[in-house]
């Protein structure tokens, strides 16, 4: 059983759900696989600060914002 790095991003979902993004666009985006991304918001890995400024951009908000647990 895999371990989780730290809690669920729900705020990057809820930001990408008013972007009207999808999962594999926004994976496009960070320049990682789908698998790679959902892993991500679902704790089992972290971002990089690059991937983070990358969400931020898209999504128009600060990194604080978006990475609230």
């Amino acid at each position: 059983m895999r371990k989780k790095k730290h809690d669920r991003y729900y705020a990057i979902q809820a930001y990408q759900i008013l972007a009207k993004m999808t999962d594999q666009e926004v994976a496009t985006a960070l320049g990682v696989s789908l698998r790679t991304y959902k892993d991500k918001i679902s704790g089992y890995s972290d971002f990089t600060s690059a991937q983070g400024k990358k969400l931020s951009q898209l999504f128009s908000v600060s990194q604080d914002e978006i990475f609230l647990t």
